[in-house]
């Protein structure tokens, strides 16, 4: 494997790391929105409703938001790179 080669695979690898840090990142802002919203529903929020469910649904839109956007980009450089490199995605059969 010579340099060229070595260099394209760690940005496909860099590309899904940061796609797995993403996720983290939106799977922790959506946790937060639901127990906001559970500790409010069983009465162990110091909150009131209108705060618990606004900051709730916002941190879980956010979360959803955020992982669609990270999904989106992945995808988008992992087609990019795909498209520099000539890769076709078939087998050498396929082609």
């Amino acid at each position: 494997m010579d340099g060229r080669e070595n260099k394209e695979k760690r940005s496909d690898n860099r590309a899904v790391n940061l796609f797995a840090l993403r996720a983290a990142v939106s799977a922790y802002l959506c946790y937060l929105g639901f127990d906001l919203l559970r500790a409010y529903l069983v009465g162990a929020s110091t909150l009131s409703g209108a705060v618990a469910w606004g900051c709730g649904l916002g941190f879980m839109g956010g979360g959803l938001a955020f992982a669609l956007y990270s999904w989106r980009r992945c995808r988008r450089e992992t087609a990019k790179r795909a498209d520099e490199t000539g890769e076709t995605g078939k087998t050498p059969d396929e082609e």
